[in-house]
């Protein structure tokens, strides 16, 4: 099982007047992570998946835990896992945090579909075989090693 990690610092545009991370931003981070694990870790590009091959892959259902507030140059880690490979969609974990602190849990699920459709589709049998590498069914709702 691999997990697919990206770095940010919490910039200005991140955060409140408070200085403490919006949490919408979460979510544009969570979109970012995704967008980047399709291409580096699958191997497709949202520009080849949506415009050129009208295929999507939009988020389904979301579940978000806010473990501690992130600040104005924070440097964040973000983890990536694959908890579920479905005939159309995925299930996906992800975690945020600070040096050892956590500070967002997510789990989401994505569908793979038909742009002109609107209907889901099965994965290619090569999108479900670049996903199944970083895929962790032994991994409990904390996104922790059951």
């Amino acid at each position: 099982m691999q997990v697919f990690e990206s770095h940010i610092a919490v910039r200005f545009k991140h955060v409140d007047a408070a200085g403490i991370m919006f949490y919408p931003r979460y979510f544009e981070l969570i979109n970012d992570l995704v967008e980047d694990w399709f291409a580096s870790g699958v191997g497709e590009s949202f520009k080849q998946l949506h415009l050129v091959e009208g295929r999507a892959v939009p988020t389904a259902h979301i579940d978000v835990n806010f473990h501690a507030p992130s600040k104005l140059d924070d440097e964040l880690t973000l983890n990536l896992r694959v908890v579920r490979i479905g005939t159309s969609s995925c299930t996906l974990s992800i975690h945020a945090h600070a040096g050892d602190e956590a500070r967002l849990s997510a789990t989401l699920v994505i569908v793979h579909m038909d742009m002109k459709t609107g209907k889901s589709l099965p994965w290619p049998a090569h999108t479900k075989a670049a996903m199944t590498p970083w895929l962790n069914a032994h991994q409990n709702h904390n996104g922790e090693n059951a």
